[in-house]
């Protein structure tokens, strides 16, 4: 179980299955632009991280609200790097250039873009974009400057401004779900919870009392 095919473009394979063996595979197509200027070698072994990834992301396949959507997106760009990690040759450090960071002008404009769409659907490339930076120069750097992914920063902005809407009787809790991006209020109480510990009606009977 597990196990990971990787086949150059270039490449073929067959396999057979004897007697009452029920197989189930997933076939991913990655594109050699996403690869850069790494070729991935053909190879055929377990990879107990690939298969727990993939699983991850069919789990999500279901689901079309904005922390699932970039979750797919984060995954995504960790299959990538996994398979150019574990299945590409390895690049000469030597030439390797330094990694671009995140200055302060760009951290300051992503947490401006991020605080003013909450309400909407906030994609891991539109960051990247704003940055100016690929993918996965993006993600590297953002954990860099902010100490976590890019998925929980957000996830942390998205409580922080519930939290202090939830101080406004006025609201419902619908209102403040869909204010900070959560596609129901059923999600937003099980993530609320799950982050801070108490549901977000009990967090508001006591930011109110």
């Amino acid at each position: 179980m597990g196990n990971a095919w990787v086949l150059p473009a270039e490449h073929r394979a067959a396999v057979l299955c004897r007697g009452a063996t029920l197989a189930r595979y997933c076939q991913l197509t990655v594109s050699t632009d996403a690869l850069g200027s790494q070729p991935l070698r053909p190879s055929v072994r377990p990879d107990p991280l690939l298969h727990q990834l993939i699983e991850r992301m069919s789990s999500l396949a279901d689901r079309d609200d904005v922390l699932a959507r970039i979750m797919r997106e984060t995954l995504t760009e960790t299959v990538r790097l996994h398979l150019t990690d574990q299945y590409a040759p390895r690049p000469d450090r030597r030439r390797m250039a330094a990694p671009r960071a995140l200055d302060e002008s760009t951290q300051a404009l992503l947490e401006e873009y991020l605080n003013d769409s909450l309400d909407s659907r906030i994609s891991l490339a539109a960051m990247a974009e704003l940055a100016g930076m690929p993918v996965s120069a993006f993600t590297k750097a953002f954990a860099d400057a902010f100490h976590t992914t890019p998925h929980q920063h957000l996830l942390n902005q998205r409580i922080a401004r519930a939290q202090s809407l939830l101080g406004d009787a006025t609201l419902t809790m619908s209102e403040i779900a869909f204010a900070v991006g959560f596609s129901t209020p059923g999600h937003f109480s099980t993530t609320f919870k799950e982050r801070v510990g108490i549901t977000p009606s009990q967090y508001r009977r006591q930011a109110i009392s």
